[in-house]
């Protein structure tokens, strides 16, 4: 009886699994558009004390079709601070049934560093299924061991497009006297609040969320869908106790990290001294110092537990040449301090954009650290991770956003300068010499300020054959002859310049017909994108950078061939930009000037403003894909 009994729960619970994960008990209003459903996930974090706490996570998601197959790939990272252990997979059919129980031993497990880590402690639990029928179910749970306080798993639902979400939860369990901040963003609730077992337990959940579409120039799902960031307030990792109440404790426990990590060998004081002896200017000291510290270093990854914060020692840097983010900024800093000249270590996110961080919220937001110089007007910029930087200059990786500065009175959030559309300019001046068959020989000679330098600059530093495969690869043309090209970085101002010429033939550039010639002015740069008709518009749109571009073309054209028709002059203005084009045309010289200029604004705008956004690059499209017609009179 009692095996009939144990046989008779086995099937039992075979079945309820099966009704689990049948797909034909999903909303058909959840699979609409869904290429994943999430059928539940259940996150559960416990706080033992200020250095200890266990997460677990279980999840099953139905993997629609192949845009969704990333999903069912089991992929954990884990450190030496964060151990993941229980790990279990499985999968199902359509109906629900098991396909297959992942063993432990086809789990692989290996190190991650990438090749600019030298020292990384960061490794992976991965696996992969074989090509199941689709659809199918992924179930896996496992569970991490915290031996630091400082990072808490946040609550983040939706993270990918057309996925949905049968239910999602997460708890939180703390002892009584400990404290756990919070914050709430897109609407998602207040917590449900109970005690267990002497616990203080929170509570979230979300469910029936129909999958989303990530819309043009828009924020994240991600970003747009409910989200908690928990964070602790008193804290402490491998023995250093630190306090998250506000930006200010952060930035003590940060400055604390740093504290008496600035000597410098005395081989090292004496080169400083020499560097800096004859020069009155401390704008100009500070520049041969960064110059100095680029040419001495080279940058490589380092995450091994508190070193993921706390950097190495100048003298590290000076003996391996060699540091991290952490650890260049911080011999900089103590070169500059040598030299008698303050700076302010600043930790920042990099390459996200202006909304990456939650400025109202005390936590560990950030990836990267800077170094602020405070000047008499200003304050000079340092990005002590590359070699071919300019001085002062910060690019888009972290312009314009929050950082956190540390002072000696603690953290003081800070916000990088931020590029002006027109500090941010492209100028080109393009001759071309235009045949009688239609082939143009080209000239374009071109120059880059600003962010748009940023992108550039690199351009110069490349082999030749690097760089041709580059432009062969990049410039839109049907069909071209790259011929010669050259590129000089010019750095003598704080405002860094990087001029580019290329010489190119452009087979039938213009379209014959009869006596006529038929082409596009625009050469090198069109915007040939329009954004798509989106009725229901919730995202704001987003325009991260700013720029301006100005296109001056001069076409000879052949002897005997005139313009058939006056172009009339375009002026656009725009919240979102501007946009020109001038043409005029020289009878005795046979040339037709033709002028293009587009700044395009940075800024987050409302979603109601998206039509009139829509109806502006459609104009701009429109006319860079205008033509001219050139007429022989024969």
């Amino acid at each position: 009886m009692r095996a009939l009994k144990l046989l008779l729960l086995v099937l039992i619970s075979k079945s309820l699994f099966g009704q689990a994960y049948n797909i034909e008990l999903i909303e058909p209003a959840l699979r609409k558009g869904a290429d994943a459903i999430i059928r539940d996930s259940r996150q559960e974090f416990e706080i033992h004390d200020f250095s200890a706490a266990t997460y677990s996570v279980k999840k099953a998601i139905t993997i629609f079709n192949e845009d969704a197959r990333d999903l069912a790939v089991f992929y954990q990272t884990y450190t030496g601070l964060r151990k993941i252990k229980k790990v279990e997979i499985a999968y199902y059919d359509k109906n629900g049934e098991r396909l297959d129980k992942v063993k432990n031993s086809e789990i692989e497990d290996v190190n991650i560093t990438s090749s600019s880590s030298l020292y990384d402690d960061n490794k992976v639990k991965y696996y992969a299924p074989p090509a199941y029928e689709y659809p199918f179910t992924v179930e896996y749970s496992f569970e991490y061991d915290y031996q630091s306080m400082l990072y808490f798993p946040e609550f983040k639902p939706e993270v990918f497009e057309r996925v949905g979400i049968e239910v999602s939860s997460y708890t939180l369990r703390k002892p009584k006297n400990y404290e756990v901040k919070y914050h709430l963003l897109n609407d998602v609730g207040e917590p449900e609040m109970s005690s267990e077992e002497g616990m203080d337990v929170l509570r979230w959940e979300v469910s029936s969320r129909k999958p989303k579409e990530q819309e043009y120039r828009g924020k994240s799902i991600a970003k747009l869908s409910p989200h908690v960031l928990l964070a602790p307030t008193e804290f402490a990792m491998e023995g250093y106790e630190g306090n998250l109440k506000d930006w200010n404790t952060f930035g003590k426990w940060l400055g604390a990290l740093n504290k008496g990590r600035d000597a410098l060998s005395d081989g090292t004081k004496q080169e400083i001294n020499a560097l800096v002896e004859n020069v009155a200017s401390e704008r100009e000291k500070v520049r041969l110092i960064y110059e100095y510290m680029q040419s001495k270093t080279r940058y490589v990854s380092i995450q091994l537990g508190i070193g993921g914060f706390q950097p190495f020692t100048a003298q590290e840097v000076i003996d391996t040449g060699y540091g991290d983010c952490k650890a260049l900024t911080n011999y900089t800093y103590s070169l500059l301090k040598h030299a008698g000249i303050s700076s302010n270590y600043v930790a920042i996110y990099g390459g996200a954009g202006a909304d990456a961080i939650e400025s109202d919220f005390a936590s560990t937001q950030f990836n990267h650290v800077i170094l602020a110089v405070p000047m008499e007007q200003d304050t000079v910029w340092l990005e002590c991770t590359s070699q071919v930087a300019p001085f002062n200059f910060l690019g888009s990786f972290t312009d314009n956003r929050y950082g956190l500065m540390v002072t000696e009175d603690g953290g003081v959030l800070v916000k990088t300068p931020k590029y002006k559309a027109e500090d941010s300019r492209q100028s080109r001046v393009i001759n071309i010499t235009l045949s009688e068959n239609g082939d143009a020989e080209v000239i374009a000679s071109t120059e880059f300020t600003g962010k748009q330098y940023g992108q550039n600059y690199w351009r110069a530093t490349e082999g030749e054959s690097d760089m041709r495969k580059y432009l062969l690869k990049t410039i839109d043309l049907p069909t071209f002859n790259l011929g010669s090209f050259e590129y000089e970085d010019i750095r003598s101002a704080e405002s860094p310049v990087l001029k580019e010429t290329i010489s190119l033939n452009i087979p039938k550039f213009a379209s014959k017909s009869g006596s006529r010639l038929f082409l596009n002015p625009n050469v090198l740069n069109r915007i040939s994108v329009s954004p798509p008709k989106d009725s229901d518009r919730v995202s704001p749109i987003l325009m991260d950078f700013g720029y301006y571009d100005i296109d001056t073309v001069n076409l000879s054209i052949p002897e005997g061939f005139r313009m058939e028709f006056e172009m009339e002059p375009v002026s656009i203005e725009s919240e979102f930009g501007s946009y020109k084009l001038e043409y005029s045309f020289d009878n005795e010289t046979s040339t037709l000037q033709f002028i293009r200029e587009i700044k395009v604004n940075e800024g987050v705008f409302e979603a109601q403003l998206y039509e009139d956004f829509r109806s502006f690059m459609r104009d701009v499209s429109k006319h860079d894909r205008g033509k001219i017609v050139l007429s022989s009179g024969t």
